[in-house]
């Protein structure tokens, strides 16, 4: 594989600036909160709630005993999986970064970088994977097919309706109003320049900019706690000996360029009957999230960084979200 040193810098190299791309922001741990110290397998207690919305209370005469009944429960299975990504670090890295007018690397650090943000990557690819696989409020797996129509900019736009109705979908089926709309970065391209937002948030006061359509603006429009923009990508291309490999990809998808949208509950914390649409169950072996451990090989006289997690990502309440696929046409 490429390393960064491969090929000596040519002095002088600026010592105060360099170009590095990487993925701004992650949103899994936004869309599914973490459950710390899980065990290596264990199983999370649901209460079936049809058994908690049946009317069964009924008038109770002198004397007489109240109506009875009970409760079903089941489990969900948690098996943390661990992953991890190593990088190593050559006493001929440190040696030319250390030189007068070598170029300005910090070896050690960035390979705990580099390590740590293929964990993340990797968790984000994680989460939209299983949102993909789950079969949400009974739609099939991938969702609804919104046919393009989150895209147009007038009145064929069905963004508002569509959302308005499965928040609906959801509040009936559950009892919950969902709290968080997360769309990828196509449809929010699209989605802030629909004639019937900008109408809306017209009139709304100070901070409202008809020329500006902010997150925060769209869950205020549906009362909900978030909107989350998930533009994280990757590259699909093959790794080359120059290092110059790239194809962009984006993470959040279902199908490539048509956009998505997902419409969810989410816990703010886990705990006690507390329901969500999903949670990362984050293995106790590492309770501080992604550990790096480091170790020297002496056989090739490098050091090597690893970032490793053990998590499992869950999908705990089915009826508590709601996807839409292909919300762009293009």
């Amino acid at each position: 594989m490429p390393q960064p040193l491969a090929k000596a810098g040519v002095p002088p190299v600026l010592q105060n600036v360099s170009v590095l791309y990487r993925n701004q922001d992650y949103v899994a741990d936004r869309v599914f909160p973490i459950i710390p110290n899980c065990p290596p397998e264990a199983k999370i207690l649901r209460y079936l709630k049809g058994a908690w919305f049946r009317d069964e209370a009924q008038m109770m005469g002198d004397g007489s005993e109240a109506g009875r009944g009970g409760y079903p429960i089941d489990f969900i299975d948690v098996i943390p999986k661990k992953y991890g990504f190593a990088k190593e670090v050559t006493e001929g890295d440190r040696e030319a970064a250390a030189a007068q007018g070598g170029p300005p690397l910090q070896p050690d650090q960035d390979a705990i970088e580099f390590a740590t943000d293929k964990l993340l990557m990797k968790r984000e690819v994680r989460v939209q994977a299983k949102i993909n696989a789950s079969v949400w409020s009974g739609v099939s797996a991938t969702g609804e097919d919104a046919q393009g129509l989150w895209a147009p900019a007038g009145s064929t736009n069905t963004f508002i309706v569509d959302v308005e109705t499965r928040i609906e979908t959801i509040r009936s089926a559950t009892g919950f109003r969902p709290n968080v709309l997360l769309m990828d970065a196509i449809t929010w391209s699209k989605v802030k320049q629909v004639d019937a937002i900008l109408d809306r948030i017209k009139y709304t006061g100070a901070e409202a900019d008809p020329a500006r359509v902010t997150m925060r603006m769209i869950a205020a429009l549906f009362d909900l706690e978030e909107v989350l923009v998930a533009g994280a990508i990757k590259s699909t291309a093959k790794e080359t000996k120059a290092g110059t490999d790239f194809t962009s990809a984006p993470i959040w998808t279902v199908n490539t360029t048509k956009g998505m949208g997902f419409l969810f509950y989410r816990a703010r914390s886990p705990g006690l009957k507390i329901p969500s649409a999903g949670y990362i169950a984050r293995s106790g072996l590492y309770p501080e999230g992604i550990r790096v451990r480091a170790w020297f090989e002496e056989s090739k006289n490098q050091d090597v960084y690893e970032a490793a997690e053990k998590t499992d990502i869950v999908a705990s309440g089915l009826d508590l979200g709601f996807q839409w696929s292909d919300t762009n046409a293009d």
